[in-house]
């Protein structure tokens, strides 16, 4: 499989999973875009609307990453994805790959998204729908010392921004919540203020990293996280996900 691009920028999508479903509903449904491993992880969940999100995300993700490399959307299903920890090697956790790219997704409340990048940008995403209010312990947790102290601590869409990017971190490094987010520090990058540098010296996986918000929705926040690459850019969705209609 030869990418479009050899140096393609990372790219994303967000989308409702409700329109990523209604768009797989002319050729099968979901499952017909799903590994086969995939399909059985889908129907353990006890929540329609959880099985959606999962099912939805892992579609887009794969389109996603079948439209970069050129090929029409029925070879998703087939498509190599795997997991690869770039700490112990193991395949049951850390980074999501496909030979020679760099992938993410992520799901909350009825939106998903996916982005992809060459493999040595190590992309991560979160995206996440701002609560009313947020657990106990939130700030020890998720705040290195110098957020804690300078925040307001009734504004949760603002703590909410520091969680979702440090979720992004932490997917792209391939260590998940094993690390503490609080370990992260997040500092302006001066040449642009919509994004962020991870300091971390103590972790290289995540020491460097760059942080951008990107727009999801009035609900949601939503974080890429990458390295070495300019800003994500936001992805056509009328050539990733409606050219399934044509199928």
């Amino acid at each position: 499989m030869k990418a479009r691009s050899a140096a393609f920028a990372v790219g994303y999508v967000i989308l409702p999973s409700a329109d990523v479903e209604a768009a797989c509903s002319g050729v099968g449904g979901l499952d017909r875009f799903l590994s086969p491993a995939e399909t059985a992880a889908r129907a353990q969940f006890r929540s329609m609307a959880d099985s959606q999100d999962y099912a939805a995300s892992h579609v887009l993700l794969r389109l996603l990453a079948t439209h970069q490399l050129g090929l029409e959307p029925l070879a998703a299903p087939a498509l190599n994805i795997t997991r690869q920890c770039p700490g112990c090697g193991s395949t049951d956790h850390g980074r999501t790959v496909l030979p020679g790219m760099s992938l993410s997704l992520s799901r909350s409340h009825g939106l998903v998204m996916a982005a992809v990048g060459p493999a040595s940008a190590s992309v991560g995403v979160d995206i996440e729908r701002v609560p009313s209010g947020l657990f106990d312990g939130f700030d020890n947790y998720v705040l290195d010392p110098r957020a804690a102290a300078s925040m307001d601590n009734t504004d949760v869409p603002s703590r909410m921004r520091q969680w979702v990017a440090k979720e992004a971190i932490l997917k792209a490094a391939g260590l998940g919540l094993s690390f503490p987010p609080s370990a992260v520090a997040l500092v302006s990058a001066k040449r642009n203020s919509g994004s962020f540098h991870a300091v971390c010296p103590e972790q290289p996986l995540i020491d460097g990293l760059t942080i951008h918000h990107v727009p999801a929705s009035a609900t949601h926040l939503a974080a890429v996280s990458i390295r070495g690459c300019g800003p994500p850019l936001p992805r056509d969705v009328t050539e990733v996900v409606p050219a399934l209609l044509a199928c």
